[in-house]
């Protein structure tokens, strides 16, 4: 008998053990893992947009600026003192023939600009529909209009040969030169760059009475 109980014992706890395993697997408990391929999807990147701010200023890159001068003359007979602003890599220099006459000469390689103060005649500025004119005049075919920092009116205007410039002054009378600064003469080559006649314009548009 006693053996007996021993046996139903072993055989209660053979059939336990059975037991919890298959419950352990039931659950999740772990077993062995087999080698199982994996797909893996690709991912697109993502693109933001870089948007600028409208709040901030915009930097653009600056030439560097050329220093100015300032060159002052005038003040012969009844013309007036005046000072001008040129780029420093154009060469000033003055010459004065007596008290009655004084050259201002401004020079950049082949391109040049001179005020002449002194005693000469005037001439009659004719621009196209203007009628012919009994005493000295220049005719021009078209011209660019300038005005100076003391206000006055000037034309940078090409004769009707096309070769090289005349300056002509608006005053009461109508268009003529000399201008009120005195007679101004252009240097140029026989094609001038745009470049250069803009800079000669801004150095007309900085005369300035003092």
């Amino acid at each position: 008998m006693r053996y007996l109980v021993s046996f139903l014992v072993l055989v209660i706890i053979i059939l336990t053990g059975f037991v919890a395993y298959f419950v352990g697997r039931q659950n999740g408990l772990p077993v062995s893992i087999k080698n199982v391929p994996i797909s893996v999807s690709p991912v697109s990147p993502i693109v933001t947009e870089a948007k600028l701010n409208p709040d901030l200023p915009t930097l653009i890159p600056q030439a560097t600026a050329i220093p100015l001068q300032v060159i002052n003359g005038g003040g012969i007979l009844s013309f007036p003192h005046y000072q001008l602003k040129a780029s420093s890599d154009w060469v000033y220099s003055r010459e004065v023939q007596g008290q009655d006459n004084e050259k201002i000469i401004l020079k950049n390689g082949s391109y040049g600009l001179s005020i002449t103060q002194g005693g000469f005649g005037g001439a009659v500025c004719l621009f196209p529909g203007d009628a012919d004119n009994e005493g000295p005049s220049s005719r021009y075919v078209q011209y660019v209009e300038i005005t100076t920092n003391s206000g006055d009116q000037l034309r940078r205007s090409t004769p009707e040969n096309g070769q090289g410039f005349g300056i002509c002054q608006h005053t009461q009378y109508g268009w003529g030169a000399p201008t009120l600064y005195g007679h101004m003469s252009l240097t140029t080559p026989n094609n001038p760059t745009q470049e250069m006649l803009r800079e000669i314009d801004e150095i007309l548009t900085s005369l300035t009475k003092i």
